[in-house]
């Protein structure tokens, strides 16, 4: 059994110098990829090093919305050459109107930038998303996105906004939401978005399943959300595994 975690962040902190042991657990636990998202410009080489140095280990470079500033706008245009140096995407990018760390006109700009970078290069991406998925549809509608399509991670929209995400080419990643399984929203929601619109993911180090709650979550905690999607789709484990490994092979291009 192959298993893609579509979303995590090995450059956290909580992982400095214990990557190696992190990486042999999700290897025990049956991951073969794992795709690994910057936040800040900052953090882009390092996101290629931990590509260039571990095989099961691809990235996806971008500006997160809590941590972007004004300065971010002219270190994008280096953005499309930073992807040409062997990431598969661009992200984690995209817009929250729940948090007050950074101004939403400033996180629209930054976000519409990544988005033509990645609709010019057509490379997918990785989107983070809180109460802006009207707010993000206009973005797609006044700018385009990548042919390629991407992912919105961690994903807790209705079947209805999901639908009209699929409408613009994108899928979905979950993680530990689902195992929280006493949301009918979200459960209707992942019966529409499987078998061909849908990922695992762990937001390692953040959202640990409840079968797994201390800090930081493991990449390996990947195979509680998997027993959830199973329970929930009521299909076998093997069977959801090959399914979100396709959709993540086809989507980020990765040889498996």
């Amino acid at each position: 059994m192959q298993i893609v975690d579509a979303h995590c962040h090995l450059e956290a902190e909580e992982f400095a110098g214990r990557l190696d042991g992190v990486l042999a657990g999700a290897r025990d636990a049956g991951v073969v990829k794992l795709i690994t998202a910057s936040v800040t410009p900052n953090e882009w080489p390092l996101s290629l090093e931990l590509a260039r140095s571990f095989p099961e280990v691809e990235c996806v470079l971008g500006v997160h919305p809590w941590y972007c500033r004004a300065e971010d706008l002219s270190l994008l245009d280096g953005l499309a050459e930073a992807v040409s140096c062997g990431a598969v995407g661009i992200g984690e990018a995209g817009l929250d109107t729940k948090t007050d760390r950074t101004p939403f006109p400033l996180q629209e700009a930054v976000f519409e930038r990544q988005l033509a970078i990645a609709r010019d290069v057509n490379v997918p991406m990785v989107l983070h998303c809180r109460g802006a998925f009207n707010e993000m549809l206009h973005c797609f509608r006044r700018v385009g996105v990548p042919q390629r399509g991407g992912i919105l991670h961690n994903f807790t929209g209705s079947v209805e906004v999901a639908e009209q995400f699929m409408d613009h080419g994108f899928a979905f990643s979950l993680g530990g939401i689902l195992t929280y399984r006493n949301s009918r929203k979200r459960n209707d929601m992942l019966r529409r978005i499987y078998p061909d619109a849908f990922l695992l993911e762990t937001d390692s180090p953040d959202i640990p399943p409840v079968e797994a709650k201390e800090r930081p979550n493991l990449p390996a905690n990947i195979v509680h959300n998997l027993r959830a999607a199973a329970e929930i789709l009521e299909l076998p484990v093997k069977e959801i595994a090959a399914a979100t490994t396709r959709n993540a092979a086809r989507i980020f291009g990765l040889a498996l």
